[in-house]
């Protein structure tokens, strides 16, 4: 589940799925799509961080991680909420700087928008994390 090719996967065909549902307008067609795709996202950065910390060494101590799967769900669950406040920072920069020139469509609708691509993004994270720890128990019995 964590090999390279998988995650270099999941990522391309979020970025298409997204560039697509842009151009095409699918997030204003459809509203749910938006929070599936936060969620994939989430789902994605949990899967990369979780990859990341277990084949490379880091200063965070590694074994902690690996023993301890409360350290793990801490740390991979701030790195996604880290990179989903920068993707909204991202998405707010677009609109102060490409939409309010009139070159494009707005990504930000707002407060409640914001609330839930995070939440959604949270979640994602969190499934993969529960995924994670379903399949790491069962293997740990065979």
């Amino acid at each position: 589940m964590l090999s390279p090719k998988f995650i270099l996967g999941l990522l391309i065909f979020i970025l298409s799925f997204h560039i697509l549902a842009t151009v095409n307008y699918w997030y204003q067609t459809y509203a749910w799509l938006d929070m599936s795709m936060h969620f994939l996202g989430g789902f994605w950065v949990a899967l990369t961080a979780t990859a990341l910390i277990s084949n490379f060494q880091f200063p965070i101590s590694n074994e902690i991680l690996k023993q301890k799967f409360l350290s793990l769900f801490i740390v991979i669950l701030s790195f996604v909420a880290l990179v989903g406040v920068l993707w909204e920072f991202f998405e707010f920069g677009y609109d102060v700087f490409i939409f309010s020139k009139g070159y494009s469509g707005a990504l930000q609708q707002g407060v409640g928008d914001t609330m839930s691509d995070l939440f959604f993004d949270l979640l994602g994270g969190l499934a993969f994390l529960v995924i994670y720890k379903y399949l790491n128990t069962n293997h740990s019995r065979s």
